[in-house]
């Protein structure tokens, strides 16, 4: 195993920006020695270390397989783009940031997959290791590639990369294969009998080299199927109970900048409301939960373990935990004294709102975050979205009353069938809800409104329609850009052209991949961001490849079409899926 620790600190430190990034000196390491290990793993988060280091999910499985006997996990992150120009100058090859050994020498090489557009780091990440792009070029010597996370749900994208895809919760899945991966490696067996074996016996497990695919005149997706009789012809997301997840009490501390520098805390994993547009709620059923003492037994130990001042407690839809009340007077109790701030992201406006601000006011205030979604009763009954401008302006009011004298609030412009009145809508709302603090003080409250563009999304009864064009996307942000002018409401806008790719990309097939690997040659690097998003690029990139992205994005699908993803199975049915885009779409014929 090449351990490039002079190398490293010789030819590459010198020449990045941030060095810290690439110096593995965080505080709570915890990878073993590799050289030692009887099985090596590397995790990879296919974005900035300041990203990664701050995903709670990617600390989850670091956690498992280090705990894990005989096993020594290493993390590794996409360098920057003065990072990879100074790994390919140089010569060094892609390594684990604690171990410093080569990536392309562990066993597995372990890819969490948060988001359509960091596809193109992947490949990134493994040219820098030196290992093939494509999986059917790759040799006995070379790591298996696993990926899991949210692109995992609809991975044909990815297919002609990725050895082994674990969809759904990976504690269990990838702690199950990377001893499969040591047992069998140990008895001499290929990488080839290794991932036929995997596909067997773990229930997420899908190994696109042993399924084909077969496209109808047409161009859609005619039939995906294993190769051989002995597959089960399934792929099963995985679900864990959430005591088998570990509470992470000692999380890792950053060596640089990181987007999240405090305390997350899992409380809950689920959702029950059931929005029609949500990929997360409708993949992560059912509704799990930990206990309140855990929870604050956890974010004690985190907190002595880190020294970090704000604990933030996370799940799809905080407000849905049904002891939070209990839970906020504990943690107030607990923490004030403390000076430890606490942040309540993801609260859904409804009755409970309005009477959580005043259990927040012993500590200094972390952000008010509210995801209202849209603004009319008609969209709302037809989105499933539970709740009514009542509450979101009872609530707005007891924020205001609570201390806070600004509003963060998340809406979605271009459902099937919405209306300008819907699009106004939006804008009243605010204004109503910065109203909404003069009867606490006499000042308008400042309203910040991210609107983001509907995309489309895989296992959602929404996987059917269509996503509006750029032109439409463009009309809505001049609407209410106008409307907001001369008032204490200011309006941010998601990328249209990054919303337009990521749907193609979400409903994407095997096909894709020929467009992400020429998209990449061309220089696509970091695609979330906005300093590195090149539109031409992919654009050429769909030309050169003879496919037209409106054919993935843009067209609405019959319920009788099978899709890339049918194979996967979730918590719900395609039928009842298909039941609940139909009412949607009889919904939004109905004036309001």
């Amino acid at each position: 195993m090449r351990v490039l620790r002079d190398i490293i600190a010789n030819r590459l430190l010198p020449h990045v920006q941030q060095p810290a990034q690439y110096a593995g000196l965080e505080h709570n390491c915890r990878c073993g020695d590799v050289t030692a290990a009887r099985i090596r793993v590397a995790l990879a988060f296919p974005d900035a270390y300041s990203v990664g280091i701050s995903h709670l999910g990617s600390q989850i499985l670091y956690t498992v397989l280090n705990a894990m006997p005989g096993v020594a996990c290493d993390r590794v992150y996409c360098p920057l783009i003065d990072a990879e120009t100074a790994f390919r100058r140089e010569g060094v090859p892609l390594f684990g940031v604690e171990s410093r050994a080569a990536v392309a020498d562990f066993d597995v090489l372990g890819f969490s997959l948060s988001y359509e557009l960091v596809l193109t780091n992947v490949l990134t990440m493994l040219d820098l290791a030196g290992i093939p792009l494509h999986s059917a070029d790759r040799g006995e010597g070379c790591p298996i590639i696993v990926a899991g996370g949210t692109q995992a749900d609809a991975p044909e994208v990815m297919a002609d990369f990725i050895d082994l895809f674990l969809v759904g919760d990976g504690e269990t899945a990838l702690a199950t294969f990377v001893e499969l991966v040591g047992q069998m490696k140990h008895a001499g067996a290929s990488r080839q009998e290794i991932l036929l074996e995997a596909a067997k016996l773990i229930p997420s497990a899908y190994v696109p080299s042993l399924w084909q695919p077969h496209y109808g005149a047409d161009g859609t997706l005619a039939a995906l199927a294993p190769t051989r009789a002995d597959l089960p012809a399934i792929v099963h997301r995985g679900c864990v109970p959430l005591e088998d997840s570990p509470a992470i009490t000692a999380p890792l501390v950053p060596a640089a900048a990181a987007v999240f520098e405090r305390v997350s805390l899992e409380i809950m994993r689920g959702c029950p409301q059931g929005c029609r547009f949500c990929h997360a709620g409708a993949t992560t059923k059912p509704l799990r939960q930990r206990s309140v003492q855990e929870i604050l037994a956890t974010a004690q130990q985190a907190i002595d373990n880190t020294g970090y001042d704000e604990l933030s407690l996370l799940s799809l839809s905080t407000s849905d935990y049904p002891h939070l009340g209990e839970l906020m007077a504990r943690l107030n109790e607990r923490f004030a004294p403390q000076h430890v701030s606490i942040s309540v992201p993801s609260l859904r406006v409804s009755e409970q709102l309005a009477h959580l601000p005043w259990q927040l006011n012993q500590v200094r205030k972390g952000g008010m975050t509210i995801a209202a979604e849209v603004s009319t009763n008609r969209l709302r009954a037809a989105i499933r979205k539970r709740v009514t401008n009542e509450d979101l302006l009872a609530g707005a009011a007891a924020v205001y009353a609570a201390g806070w004298k600004s509003i963060k609030v998340y809406f979605m412009a271009g459902f099937a069938g919405e209306s300008d009145e819907d699009l106004y809508g939006i804008m009243d709302l605010c204004r109503q809800m910065s109203l909404a603090r003069k009867g606490v003080d006499g000042q308008k409250g400042a309203i910040s409104a991210a609107v983001s563009w509907f995309v489309p999304k895989p296992h959602t009864p929404m996987q059917w329609a269509a996503q509006a064009d750029a032109d439409y996307f463009w009309h809505v942000r001049r609407l209410l850009k106008e409307a907001a002018q001369r008032s204490p409401v200011m309006f941010r806008f998601h990328r249209i052209e990054r919303s337009i790719l990521e749907a193609v990309i979400a409903r994407g097939d095997r096909r894709l991949g020929a467009v992400i690997e020429r998209a990449w040659r061309a220089g696509a690097r970091f695609d979330g961001w906005d300093e590195h998003f090149d539109q031409l690029i992919w654009q050429k990139a769909f030309e050169e490849s003879g496919i037209d992205p409106a054919f993935f994005g843009r067209r609405q699908r019959p319920t009788t079409e099978l899709l890339p993803w049918d194979h996967i199975h979730g918590h719900r049915s395609r039928a009842a899926l298909a039941t609940e885009w139909e009412d949607y779409v009889e919904r939004m014929k109905k004036p309001e």
